[in-house]
Order: C-alpha cells, then structure tokens, then sequence
C-alpha cells in the first residue's frame, strides 16, 4: 500500500511540476506577443503622426535630417538617377508572385544621393536570372514617396563572389548601405518608397500602412489559453477529480 501511495505521490509532483513548467512557458510567450503588439501600435503611431507633416525636400534631407525626424515622412525630392548604380534585389514578393525590388540612388547634390526603393517586377518564369529591363528616365526628375528603413535583409547561402571585371554587380540577394557606399563613392542620405512614378513597368502596389498588432494580440491569446487550459486539466484530473465523493 505504501509502495503504492509512494508512487503516486511522486507521479503526481511529477505532473505538478510539468503542468507549472508548460503553463509558465506559454504565458511568458503570450506576454511576449502582448510586448511585440504593443511594440508595433507604438510604431504605426509614429507612422501616422510622421506622415501628417509636410513633405521634406531637397533642402531639408541636404541638410542631413536625423532619421528620427525624418523617417516615415512624405519626401518630394528633385534629381537624376544614377541608372549606372541601379539594383535588382532577389526573391522579394508582391501580391504573392516573385520577383524583384528595383533601387537607384537619386542624386541631389555632387556625390550626395538618397537610395529610392522605386518598385517591383515579376522575375522571368523561364529565366530566373534574367533582368527585366525598366524604363529610367534621364534629366532632372520628381520623385513623390516617403522615407523608409532600408529593404530587410533575407537568409544567404553563400556569400557573394567578387567579380573579377569589376563590374557593377546588379542582381543581389542583399545590400549592406555602408558598403555600397563605399562601392559607389556616393552619400546616401535617406532610404526613400517611392509612390508615384512615372509607367515605367514598375508595379508600386506596396502595402497598405497597417500595425499588423492584430496578429500578435491573436497569438497572445492562444498563449494565455493554452496556459489556462494546462492548468485546468491539471487541478480536474488530479484534485477535483480524486476528492472523495460521499453520499
């Protein structure tokens, strides 16, 4: 009989101590997602109240405007694009179809640019590597968009391989701005979306400005109710369950 009672008793500390482990990792993770939604309804509200003011021009981002006051606002900028510099970035998707992200420093001043995101294009079905060719107008041009963070970078197998001719490499899976700069001998300013162009066979449907908190609230409560759930079917089964019952 004791034997027996022995081991239950450690069967039942056993499953305690499971049932506070499982359930303090989920409710930390639901916290977690609570912190990452609030984190980003913090960011959409600068967004928001970034791009209530008035659109910066040549003068304001010459004048090396800090990317807290800058990032996230309109921009109206005037310049020529340096096509010689322009970047087809890899595997970025639009509307769930493949393709590229088209850059091209826009020169404001002698050797002060901004890097404009200008758009997407498909990436060829038959030829992966190919390059379609768009359309850059030459001589001074408006440029309508807002300031941004630069592209997220993705995951690289391999590191890319130094070109031996010492040509300007176009298609690239990443772009770290310190070393382009560096590689172009160019200032870069500011990382500017660009919203409106001209029908250059860029495609410019970016995303609409949303916190995406929503996601994170919805991950949190499933945290929280794993959590509670855990728990619940630990005091039923193992105390609730096993009172004794008289009558």
């Amino acid at each position: 009989m004791s034997i027996k009672y022995t081991r239950f008793n450690r069967t039942w500390w056993f499953l305690l101590a499971v049932t506070v482990l499982v359930s303090g990792v989920t409710a930390r993770l639901g916290i977690w997602q609570m912190s990452r939604a609030e984190q980003k309804e913090t960011i959409f509200e600068q967004q928001q109240a970034q791009a209530l003011l008035p659109a910066l021009g040549n003068d304001d981002v010459l004048r090396a405007l800090s990317v807290d006051s800058g990032l996230y606002r309109s921009v109206n900028l005037q310049g020529q694009w340096l096509d010689q510099y322009t970047i087809y970035l890899d595997n970025r998707t639009m509307d769930q179809h493949s393709g590229f992200f088209v850059v091209t420093p826009l020169l404001l001043a002698p050797g002060r640019a901004v890097w404009v995101q200008r758009g997407w294009v498909a990436r060829d079905t038959v030829r992966s590597a190919y390059l379609p060719p768009i359309t850059t107008p030459t001589g001074t041009v408006d440029v309508v968009g807002r300031w941004v963070l630069p592209p997220s970078k993705l995951m690289e197998l391999a590191s890319p391989t130094e070109n031996p001719d010492a040509n300007f490499q176009r298609l690239r899976a990443n772009v770290d701005l310190q070393e382009f700069q560096t590689e172009t001998g160019l200032q870069l300013l500011a990382t500017v979306l660009q919203t409106q162009g001209p029908e250059d066979g860029l495609s410019r449907r970016w995303p609409s400005a949303l916190s995406g908190s929503a996601k994170n609230w919805g991950y949190a409560f499933q945290w929280f109710g794993l959590s509670a759930l855990c728990a619940g079917l630990f005091i039923w089964f193992q105390i609730l369950k096993k009172r004794p019952h008289h009558g």
